[in-house]
């Protein structure tokens, strides 16, 4: 184990203030026994106990997997045309970003800056 200088003040001040260790009682592995003898002894749980809670476990388990199966189904997505898909990626980018489209109105490169600003600065 390795052992930091500032660790020997600890171990030094540690051994010299431990306690003592008090004496053992003579007879304490008597009593010890003595005191197990005079517990009352657990008896296993009775048949009738553990069927029920057996049953409802596999019950609860069976009813778990099958919900779990089921509901992965309702998860999965259909079948979804990707020609549509893209599209609407495609106008959803250009209206968050603020892209000007390609095919401007303008041939003025100042009005298409203003546009650009203007998609800029608009509070959404």
């Amino acid at each position: 184990m390795t052992q930091f200088p500032d660790d020997e003040r600890l171990i030094e001040f540690l051994r010299q203030y431990r306690p003592e260790v008090p004496p053992a009682k003579p007879n304490l592995e008597q009593q010890i026994l003595q005191s197990l003898d005079a517990a009352p002894s657990r008896a296993k749980p009775s048949l009738r106990i553990i069927k029920p809670t057996i049953a409802k476990l596999a019950t609860g388990m069976a009813a778990g997997i099958l919900l779990a199966l089921g509901g992965y189904r309702l998860l999965t997505p259909a079948f979804v045309d990707t020609a549509s898909l893209e599209t609407f990626m495609v106008n959803n980018w250009d209206g968050i970003v603020g892209e000007i489209p390609e095919t401007s109105t303008s041939d003025n490169a100042e009005a298409e800056w203003m546009l650009l600003a203007d998609v800029n600065t608009a509070s959404p």
